[in-house]
């Protein structure tokens, strides 16, 4: 065997596995991340708590989303 090129085969179904599993994976690692930034939490209650109230504002369009960001 040359040095460092061993191959393996594996069936499609488990490098799909595979891979849902390593999305599913990066989720959970993202998710943890923002929970643990408690500015970032701040900031996504906030965002809750003004939704719910109706404080906030529907654009449609990127000239009426830079209008809206611009203000």
């Amino acid at each position: 065997m040359a040095s460092g090129t061993a191959t393996v085969r594996l069936p499609k179904v488990v490098v799909e596995q595979i891979y849902e599993a390593s999305l599913r994976f990066a989720e959970v690692l993202e998710t943890l991340e923002v929970t643990l930034d408690q500015k970032t939490m701040r900031r996504i209650k906030t965002g809750e708590r003004e939704f719910r109230s109706g404080k906030y504002i529907t654009a449609k369009g990127t000239k009426a989303i830079r209008k809206v960001l611009s203000t």
